[in-house]
């Protein structure tokens, strides 16, 4: 075949394989729908409440060191979720496999004290306001509910 010994043709077929192969995964990968999220800024609902209580009587800098060590992330990424719990969001919660609904819940965590978590998760779950999410958690726990 044109005139090439068997070890030319071994010479010429490979690097023309290999460069085939590498061409055709490269277009296979760049076909391919890439999704990146980032899931260091999901941080438990728990965690922010407890955070917030600290940013609220001045403490930033122990706000930032309870995010880090309790959702295990970067300081960096610690100081951002500090930020936006700072400037009034809610970052959405680590998601769990709880066995009630978001009402049950919110009446199960009131009950034991911890409004601010409940209203923390129902800004997280229902994309509320801070003034509407505390009506919300009202309007469950309210003693005109129980009638």
């Amino acid at each position: 075949m044109l005139g090439l010994g068997a070890t030319e043709l071994v010479f010429l077929v490979v690097p023309i394989a290999i460069l085939a192969l590498g061409v055709g995964l490269w277009l296979a990968r760049r076909r391919a729908a890439h999704t990146y999220l980032d899931l260091d800024l999901l941080t438990p609902i728990e965690v922010q409440a407890r955070a917030h209580d600290l940013i609220e009587v001045g403490r930033f800098d122990d706000a930032v060191e309870l995010i880090r060590k309790e959702s295990r992330v970067s300081s960096h990424t610690a100081e951002q979720v500090a930020n936006a719990l700072l400037a009034g969001h809610v970052l959405p919660g680590v998601p769990t496999m709880e066995e009630d609904d978001l009402p049950t819940t919110i009446r199960r965590l009131v009950a034991e004290g911890r409004r601010k978590q409940a209203v923390f998760l129902a800004r997280s779950h229902e994309d509320m306001s801070r003034s509407e999410a505390e009506a919300f958690v009202d309007s469950l726990t309210s003693p005109e509910q129980d009638l």
